[in-house]
């Protein structure tokens, strides 16, 4: 097995546990007018995916902190889950029917964890190959994505009367 290299690099990862993919709260928001979805259904919508978004940030942490552990074949197939999930998130985030108000923050945070979901799938080819080089260059690009999508998250969430994240 050489998965020894390849677990030095991914700790850089682990960071991602911390700062993104975060929590779900309460609140609720007001209704708006008939002709474009109420705030009080997109805030519904949106706390079941913020669920899931929290879910992930966890399982990636869980992923991260194991790493050692595991050999390459396993990290390869629990990053390939973990972008998988990531992708399935970023589309379900995107048919959120929101308020018009809401649309721009929506589309920041899906097309962030879309890059999220990107930079899983390098780290899992990363894995299956056990190039050094490419996980570390996808641990140091996912801890800028999980900024921005925790920025996002916040964002909106904020909007919407939801708990943020620190």
């Amino acid at each position: 097995m050489q998965g020894g290299s390849m677990r030095r690099v991914i700790p850089v990862v682990s960071i991602i546990g911390a700062l993104a993919l975060a929590g779900c709260g309460g609140g609720s928001g007001s209704a708006s007018t008939s002709s474009e979805p109420s705030t009080s259904a997109f805030t519904s919508a949106f706390k079941v995916q913020k669920a899931k978004l929290r879910s992930l940030g966890e399982a990636v942490g869980a992923a991260v902190t194991g790493a050692a552990h595991k050999t390459d074949i396993e990290l390869t197939n629990e990053f390939k889950s973990l972008a998988s999930r990531a992708t399935e998130l970023a589309g379900a985030l995107g048919q959120l029917e929101a308020p018009a108000r809401y649309k721009g923050d929506l589309a920041t945070l899906q097309s962030s964890l879309t890059q999220v979901a990107g930079t899983l799938h390098a780290i899992e080819a990363a894995a299956a190959a056990n190039d050094e080089s490419a996980a570390k260059a996808g641990g140091e690009a996912i801890v800028t994505e999980a900024e921005q999508v925790k920025s996002g998250d916040n964002a909106l969430s904020a909007k919407l009367g939801l708990a943020t994240s620190p």
